[in-house]
């Protein structure tokens, strides 16, 4: 079947001397990866440079039922970066994102709402002139949303602690997967700003523990969800 689609380009992978593997979060089938052979040669490499991770795609597409590894006929960029590629912390946060929802949307998992808000996501923060440290929180806290394991707001004025198993504040330490009081507190903070739209000031130390715990709190609602590479680089960046 051939269709068309667009798609964000999650990851690529060199496969022998002049083809790559691409993973591809689609708007209609979702995340797809497809083979495209001599792309790396030099009579295709100007094209071949569209395939990189982050960019934004019009895609047309050959789909087969139980096929691992799909084909592309046709690709053209769908939105040209501004600022993203010369801005070292913008690309930061990016790349953290897109590997995010490569650990949380499946193969041909569709979820064209997460598509949309990953697109909206990516061409707002190339054309952001403020400031972006907590944006990868905010990812985060509205990744949960959309998939379905937001922390509910049952209970948050009077709970101390936030459970991570059951998303909720409670009044007492049920378990050992809890925050703690001051934890739970930034936590609050947080959601408040997030949703009031307000600006939230937080240390470069708070900000690092916020996004373990988010990222712990994904683990826990997330099945296989493994340890990401990028937050190391971006808690460094975003200092």
């Amino acid at each position: 079947m051939l269709d068309k689609t667009e798609g964000i380009v999650l990851k690529t992978t060199k496969y022998s001397e002049s083809s790559i593997i691409a993973k591809i979060f689609t708007k209609k089938y979702g995340v797809l990866s497809f083979i495209l052979q001599g792309i790396r040669s030099s009579k295709n490499k100007q094209k071949g440079n569209i395939l990189q991770p982050l960019n934004i795609l019009n895609l047309e597409i050959y789909l087969k039922e139980q096929r691992n590894l799909n084909r592309i006929k046709e690709y053209t960029t769908n939105y040209i970066y501004k600022t993203m590629q010369v801005d070292f912390a913008k690309q930061s946060v990016a790349i953290f994102c897109i590997e995010l929802i490569s650990k949380c949307v499946k193969e041909h998992e569709v979820n064209e709402r997460l598509y949309n808000y990953l697109t909206l996501f990516l061409t707002e923060l190339d054309k952001e002139t403020e400031s972006i440290e907590n944006k990868p929180l905010f990812f985060l806290l509205e990744t949960a949303s959309i998939l379905g394991f937001e922390p509910s707001l049952q209970n948050i004025l009077h709970g101390t602690y936030f459970n991570l198993e059951t998303g909720r504040f409670e009044d007492t330490i049920a378990s050992v997967n809890v925050l703690d009081a001051h934890e739970t507190n930034m936590l609050k903070k947080m959601m408040a700003v997030y949703y009031e739209k307000n600006e939230l000031k937080l240390t470069s130390s708070e900000r690092k523990l916020l996004l373990e715990k988010m990222l712990l709190y994904f683990r826990w609602h997330i099945a296989d969800f493994s340890e990401l590479k990028s937050p190391g680089i971006l808690s460094e960046v975003l200092r």
